[in-house]
């Protein structure tokens, strides 16, 4: 099994996906998806709008992405309940080296159901992408154990 693990990490880390999908790229509320759109999208500041955390904080576990502070958009945050997210809930998260954000995760619902090929994941920079596309292995391993849709934290904290 951690054979398993360790391939599928080295697969999705390999393989930065597409740098576009031709998404909008002015929406504020639906970070577009492929490396260079999405980043371009959050250079633009559009998930600075969303609900966020107040402050940075240490992650929570089991997230190996240290400190970090997390925003999510309308339709994230009006979901409540149980069962999957709608299509078009999305996170941004800031994850910092000390006072600096120096990369960001990002996931939205795609399409209706259950899993972790429902959502679109990205984390990195426009320089140094390590995972970016529907299902991608390099997320959805920890997602996977949230308490609702790889979704771990819901709303403003």
């Amino acid at each position: 099994m951690l054979r398993h693990a360790a391939l599928v990490a080295l697969v999705a880390c390999s393989d930065p996906g597409p740098s576009t999908l031709g998404d909008p790229l002015d929406d504020p509320q639906v970070p577009p998806r492929g490396s260079a759109d999405v980043t371009a999208w959050i250079s633009d500041g559009h998930y600075l709008a969303w609900g966020c955390e107040s402050a940075p904080h240490a992650g929570r576990p089991p997230s190996p992405h240290g400190r970090n502070r997390i925003c999510s958009n309308d339709a994230l945050l009006a979901s409540t309940g149980d069962g999957p997210y709608p299509v078009g809930a999305a996170a941004v998260k800031e994850i910092y080296d000390g006072d600096r954000i120096s990369i960001h995760a990002v996931y939205r619902k795609v399409v209706d159901g259950e899993g972790g090929d429902t959502w679109y994941w990205f984390e990195g920079t426009a320089d140094d992408v390590i995972a970016n596309g529907e299902g991608d292995g390099t997320c959805v391993g920890c997602h996977a154990q949230a308490p609702r849709d790889f979704v771990f934290t819901p709303g403003i904290e």
